[in-house]
């Protein structure tokens, strides 16, 4: 077992999750919301979970409603049953939405509803201690301040602001994830850790950890997909996902965000998939303001390069390895999402008004967002 902090405290390690229940009674609480989802609530590590909150003396309310891109409404009723149960802690178990959801249902448990008032908004009433155990890794969940909500109303992606207390990080509690679930997600913290080197805002810190992540997920990831029990995998994997995390929480995340959560919300599709897609042509856009970081996105993935390849070329080089990884874990095509391409290109609006969009590293026209998404179509 190996420990550091960031954000918050994190616990990692095989068998970690039986811990949970100590974990938590020292945190001072003694009647918890369990957040997850019906799929998760079945497995044997959710009930290990369980069963380590039960036997250290902890009441347990089980709320088992969340469901991807967690809407705001299905938030508000975890809100309401936090506050009638008068639970003194949160524990989370799932993956990136059920984290997400947990964080919101937080800022309702001593604030008034609905949730939709606090997205953006730091100023509210501290709620209760809220621990985090991912069974994905891809959101770095964990790690973030952010709680990401579907705003039903305009449907769009929102966030509220609310930092776990504690994360904890087993790899057992991955190796049910299915194999095209373990794809998408791990290029999430891909993307994650990409767009961190190339934000506006990129740190040293949040470099360091982003192109460990990098690293891992290229040579993790393919091995975790065709062989989910592979626990040497699955623990680099699920590290790299919190490293990403972290980086991004410094660095923050830039155009292939605010385009995965404009194909999201309005096509409602995995939101790794579409980072993944967009990944490509982000990075060839990237290049154009900062080379070295692009270039060392590629030494981090395998690429060799030669010191005479001009910009463009760093971009390219990237860009075609993003894909080769794509096809080598079965990335489906936009095509194959459905999405046509004028469909695609009639989201430039709503990528533009992405929260993300602020920190891309170069400021964009909508013609030039709409180039971007012609060839994230005709280039995937």
């Amino acid at each position: 077992m190996a420990k550091y902090a960031q954000l918050c405290p994190i616990i990692f390690g095989t068998g970690t999750i039986r811990h949970t229940g100590e974990e938590v009674k020292k945190l001072g609480c003694k009647k918890v919301m369990l957040v997850s989802d019906e799929t998760i609530s079945k497995l044997k590590a959710y009930r290990n979970c369980y069963d380590s909150l039960v036997e250290s003396g902890i009441k347990v309310v089980p709320f088992t409603k969340i469901v991807p891109d967690p809407p705001d409404y299905i938030v508000n009723e975890g809100g309401k049953l936090a506050k009638a149960e008068q639970v003194d802690g949160i524990v989370a178990f799932g993956g990136g939405s059920v984290l997400d959801a947990a964080k919101a249902i937080n800022v309702l448990v001593n604030n008034p509803l609905p949730i939709n008032q606090y997205f953006g908004n730091p100023i509210y009433t501290p709620g209760v201690p809220v621990v985090l155990i991912p069974t994905t890794a891809g959101t770095g969940s964990e790690s973030t301040i952010m709680g990401v909500v579907t705003d039903t109303a305009k449907q769009v992606k929102s966030a509220v602001l609310c930092p776990a207390t504690l994360g904890i990080l087993d790899p057992e509690a991955t190796l049910d994830v299915p194999q095209h679930v373990t794809a998408y997600t791990g290029m999430d913290t891909f993307a994650h850790a990409a767009e961190a080197i190339t934000t506006k805002y990129s740190n040293p810190k949040s470099e360091l950890l982003a192109l460990e992540a990098i690293r891992n997920v290229t040579k993790y990831l393919p091995i975790a997909v065709a062989d989910g029990k592979n626990i040497e995998a699955r623990e680099k994997l699920l590290l790299a996902s919190n490293f990403a995390g972290m980086a991004f929480n410094d660095a923050l995340v830039h155009l292939g965000h605010a385009i995965a959560h404009a194909v999201g919300a309005t096509f409602h599709k995995a939101h790794g998939i579409i980072c993944a897609l967009a990944l490509p042509e982000v990075m060839k856009y990237a290049v154009k303001s900062n080379p070295s970081k692009v270039k060392l996105i590629g030494e981090a993935m395998g690429i060799s390069y030669t010191g005479d390849e001009t910009a463009e070329e760093i971009g390219q080089f990237v860009a075609v390895a993003i894909r080769e990884l794509n096809r080598t874990i079965g990335m489906p095509t936009v095509k194959e999402l459905g999405i046509a391409n004028e469909e695609l290109l009639g989201l430039a609006p709503m990528v533009m008004e992405d929260v993300c969009f602020h920190y891309v590293p170069k400021e964009l026209s909508k013609d030039e967002v709409m180039t971007i998404l012609n060839a994230i179509y005709v280039n995937d």
